[in-house]
C-alpha cells in the first residue's frame, strides 16, 4: 500500500526517503506525529483534508510541533519526498522559520515547479515520477547555488543546540552568540525554540526504534532514548503522536493502517542513536 523507495546517495544529504503511497478507500484517515522533518508531496488521485481545508494537489508540508490527522476524499494516490530537517530552508528560502505550515508548491517554488509538475503527472509510473522529483532537488541544490552552504549553516545550529544541552561546552558561544541571540537565530530558522526541536526529534527516533524492535523492554527503549523514566516517554509519546506507545504498535501491524507513516518512518530512520539532550528532571 504505501512503500519507501531507495534514495540515490548523492541526495541522502538532502532527503530522508522517498514515499509512493496508495491509499484504498477503506483507509479513511493518515495519523502523523510531531516531526522535525517536512515534506514534499504530489497527489495523484482523490482529496485529502487537514482541518477541515482542501490540501493542494501539489504541496509542501512543513514541520509540525503536533499530531496532524489528514481526511481522505475516496481512494489516494501519491508520490512525495521526506526532507532532512535542514534541507527545507536550504532549499526553499520562504520555508524558513514555517512550521505547521501546508502550502502549494507552485507558491513555495515558483514558476518552475509547473514543468516539475507536469513532468511528474505525465510520467508513466512511480519510479519516474520519483526521478523527477529528485531531479528538481538536484537542480535546486546543484552550484553554484549557495543551497549546500545554507544547509550547513542549519547543522551547525543543531550542532551548538546539542553542545548547549549536554553542558560540556557552550555551542551558542562558540558561534560568537549570547544564550538570547542563539535562541533567536534557532528560531527564525527552525520555527520552534531548541529544546522543543530535539524533543521531538527524540520522540520520531522513539517511534521509530520501537517499531524497528516491537518486541524490545519499554523500559530500555526509554533510557536509551535519554528520557528520566518510562513515564516521562509515555507523557511525550501521548502529547506528540496522539496515542499511548503500545497503541501505535500494534497499529502498524495492520496492513490497512491510519498510522502507516510511522511504518515508513521506522524503515527511514532505523536504530538511530539519541543526540544527548539536557538532562531532564523528575516530574
Amino acid at each position: 500500500m504505501q512503500r519507501l523507495v531507495p534514495l540515490p546517495s548523492d541526495l541522502q544529504p538532502w532527503l530522508m526517503a522517498a514515499v509512493v503511497i496508495d491509499a484504498p478507500a477503506e483507509l479513511a484517515q493518515s495519523h502523523f506525529p510531531a516531526m522535525v522533518s517536512s515534506m514534499l508531496v504530489v497527489r495523484l488521485a482523490g482529496q485529502v483534508r487537514c482541518r477541515g481545508a482542501l490540501v493542494p494537489p501539489s504541496a509542501w508540508i512543513s514541520a509540525s510541533t503536533t499530531a496532524t490527522v489528514y481526511e481522505h476524499g475516496g481512494p489516494v494516490r501519491a508520490v512525495g519526498l521526506v526532507l532532512q530537517p535542514e534541507a527545507a530552508a536550504a532549499l526553499f528560502g520562504s520555508a524558513r522559520g514555517l512550521v505547521n505550515t501546508l502550502r502549494p508548491l507552485a507558491e513555495l517554488v515558483g514558476p518552475r515547479w509547473a514543468e516539475v509538475e507536469h513532468g511528474v503527472l505525465a510520467a508513466a509510473d512511480d519510479a519516474t515520477r520519483l526521478t523527477v522529483l529528485h531531479q528538481f532537488v538536484r537542480q535546486l541544490a546543484a552550484p553554484p547555488s549557495p543551497c549546500d552552504a545554507w544547509r550547513r549553516q542549519a547543522l551547525a545550529l543543531l550542532q551548538a543546540a546539542s553542545a548547549d544541552a549536554t553542558g560540556a561546552e557552550s555551542g551558542h558561544q562558540r558561534m560568537g552568540l549570547s544564550q538570547r541571540q542563539f535562541e533567536r537565530r534557532f528560531v527564525a530558522h527552525w520555527g520552534m525554540p531548541p529544546k522543543q526541536f530535539q524533543v521531538i526529534a527524540r520522540l520520531n527516533r522513539t517511534l521509530g526504534n520501537a517499531l524497528a524492535a516491537p518486541g524490545g523492554p519499554v523500559v530500555d527503549l526509554a533510557a536509551g532514548q535519554g528520557y528520566y523514566d518510562q513515564s516521562h516517554m509515555g507523557r511525550d509519546v501521548r502529547r506528540l503522536a496522539g496515542h499511548p506507545l503500545q497503541a501505535l504498535v500494534q497499529g502498524t501491524r495492520s496492513p490497512l493502517t491510519a498510522h502507516w507513516p510511522l511504518q515508513i518512518g521506522a524503515q527511514a530512520l532505523p536504530n538511530q542513536p539519541a543526540p544527548p539532550l539536557e538532562p531532564t528532571r523528575k516530574r
